[in-house]
């Protein structure tokens, strides 16, 4: 059986389904033209092989493709600081778009009317990056395309939409795992972003609440109230239906959703490791027939031939060995870079009653949490579980993590590679740094149990849509674990740190952790605080070694055995505000305390 091609396609009907355009509201997000060139675009991308990818880390989080037989992939630590990269694969002109704020990461045939076409990131709509194709000759006018799904919202091509090629999101070790053969994009060798991990991109990690206000102002209808804002979705637009399916809901469903979209039949497969965040979308006709899949281990199998299937839509064993499944026209995206655009959008929620314990998943993030399970489950009437936390949303140095209920409470449950690691997160309160918002967000209760920790994440802890306006402490309904300020002390690595300064009487404030695109290869952790009323990172490294070549490499900074404090001060950026355009070096006031003497014996002193 096979589906008609125009139920696939995306045509006017996909096209009617966007919000429309309104200039006058997406001029509410302004910045100067000379800024925003800093992050339109890059057209001279640099690639080596995997071997020769020194500057990757296992779990950096990239976008990867296949077109022609090359294995490409973009790490979002690269470009979220140009938005537009555009690239050749097999002579072809490819373009790849990505927002560090809507999270997204596509790919297209970069081609108007047959002929190769250039673009650049330009503006907001409906909360989404905008781009629009470069003229190539004085006459012609360009349109204003929605970046992550190729789609022309204004000018003259509206309503077309760009061949679009599948892209995968995983770790960089997943990606390379399953083509060793690819290769990957290298930073720019660019004065105004000299540091790819560290910029304009830099406070974002996956799956982050809140929406930047200065988005908010170009969306043109309502809040949507129906999801939060910052889960990832799957985002299906075309002739046929368009609908929403969170990765959370399609996790509760076991990792696949057998589902039919107007008339085309359809599956939404995620992971297939729990703690995986990939998605992907395919019809189900196959082999004059309609295949039902259910995930198996590492893979996905159709129950009808029992033919194992990858995330990438490849039979790679069984009856059907060797075939391929339609892919879909897929985007990858936070709900509010998905619904704004798309009000009228179906959502896809899971009705599956959520295990109770102990009938948990047979999973490692389950049974290495079994002992605090257990105590949890002996002090509350009801323990449910929710879905294992994906690995680009842990804590840095957490081995694995589930988030579950309690009665009417969420709990993120981790485990850590060591006590003190446990003890850093729960002093810290589980802070990530993500200026310009706020030097500390998402702070949460936390209490230590050996080398695990119970997080308190209740719901509703936003007082609107956009995540970004939070109630007062005193308002959220935290849980309180049975044993909360119990336990033997355990200084955490940072937290000696701090202690250390604080003792030799310097001033230590708004100590959060670095997102994990400014992990650095060689790193364990790494935080932000203010010392002296400057700015640090501040990395734990494996050893002196690996800290010697860090502080070699961010320059600026001094190494005290496997620690590295480098000055990251709030003026080193032409636009501090979105970090765009890193000002010459000695245009920068650095850290005075770099040069203290001092401060540097202070520091081996630990």
């Amino acid at each position: 059986m096979t589906v008609a091609e125009n139920a696939l396609s995306c045509g006017s009907t996909a096209a009617g389904r966007l919000a429309p355009y309104e200039a006058k509201i997406s001029e509410n997000f302004e910045i100067p033209l000379h800024i925003g060139k800093l992050i339109a675009a890059w057209d001279r991308p640099q690639f080596v092989a995997a071997p020769d990818a020194s500057h990757m880390r296992d779990d950096d989080y990239v976008v990867g493709l296949e077109y022609q037989g090359h294995f490409r992939a973009y790490p979002l630590w690269i470009t979220d600081n140009y938005h537009i990269i555009n690239d050749r694969i097999a002579g072809e002109p490819i373009l790849f778009s990505t927002c560090e704020r809507c999270q997204s990461g596509s790919a297209f045939i970069s081609k108007l009317a047959g002929q190769a076409v250039r673009f650049s990131a330009m503006g907001m709509y409906n909360a989404s990056l905008t781009m629009v194709n470069r003229k190539r000759n004085k006459t012609e006018r360009h349109s204003l395309w929605l970046h992550y799904e190729g789609v022309a919202i204004d000018g003259p091509a509206r309503g077309q939409f760009l061949e679009q090629l599948p892209t995968y999101h995983m770790t960089w070790k997943e990606w390379v795992t399953a083509h060793p053969n690819t290769d990957v994009m290298l930073a720019p060798n660019d004065p105004h972003h000299r540091d790819a991990r560290h910029g304009h991109g830099r406070e974002e990690y996956f799956s982050r609440p809140g929406m930047d206000p200065p988005l908010a102002k170009t969306i043109t209808g309502s809040f949507d109230h129906r999801y939060p804002e910052n889960e990832m979705v799957l985002g299906i637009n075309i002739d046929a239906g368009i609908r929403a399916y969170p990765l959370l809901e399609v996790k509760r469903e076991g990792g696949v959703v057998n589902d039919v979209l107007g008339d085309a039949p359809i599956a939404v497969f995620c992971g297939p490791r729990p703690e995986a965040i990939t998605m992907s979308a395919f019809s189900r006709a196959a082999d004059n027939r309609v295949l039902t899949f259910e995930r198996h281990g590492a893979q996905f199998r159709d129950r009808e031939t029992g033919t194992l299937w990858n995330i990438e839509g490849q039979a790679v064993s069984g009856p059907l060995q060797g075939e391929r499944l339609q892919p879909l026209r897929w985007q990858y995206v936070r709900w509010h870079a998905w619904v704004y655009p798309h009000p009228g959008t179906d959502l896809f929620l899971s009705d599956r009653p959520r295990p109770r314990y102990p009938d948990f998943p047979r999973c490692p993030q389950v049974e290495s949490l079994r002992d605090t399970l257990d105590e949890l489950a002996s002090g509350t009437a009801e323990l449910t579980f929710s879905h294992v936390i994906v690995e680009l949303a842990l804590p840095h140095e957490a081995t694995g993590g589930i988030c579950v209920h309690a009665g009417a409470d969420r709990l993120n449950l981790y485990t850590f590679g060591s006590p003190e690691a446990a003890a850093d997160y729960v002093a810290l309160q589980g802070a990530w740094f993500c200026m310009p918002f706020d030097a500390k967000i998402a702070r949460k209760r936390a209490v230590r149990v050996s080398s695990s920790v119970v997080e308190s994440d209740p719901e509703g802890q936003y007082a609107e849509a956009t995540q970004t306006v939070r109630y007062p402490d005193n308002e959220i309904n935290w849980f309180r674990h049975p044993r909360q300020g119990e336990g033997a002390p355990v200084q955490g690595h940072f937290v000696a740190l701090i202690e250390h300064l604080k003792k030799r009487r310097y001033d230590v404030v708004e100590a959060a952790f670095l997102p994990r695109s400014q992990q650095r290869v060689g790193t364990l952790n790494a935080i932000a605080a203010t010392i002296e009323a400057d700015r640090f990172a501040i990395y734990r490294c494996v050893d002196e070694a690996a800290a010697a070549q860090v502080a070699a490499e961010v320059g600026h900074a001094i190494q005290a055995g496997s620690w590295v404090l480098r000055s990251i001060p709030v003026l080193m950026y032409a636009d501090p505000h979105y970090e765009m355009g890193q000002l010459p070096d000695e245009a920068i006031t650095w850290s005075s305390l770099l040069d203290r003497e001092a401060f540097r014996s202070d520091l081996n002193d630990l």
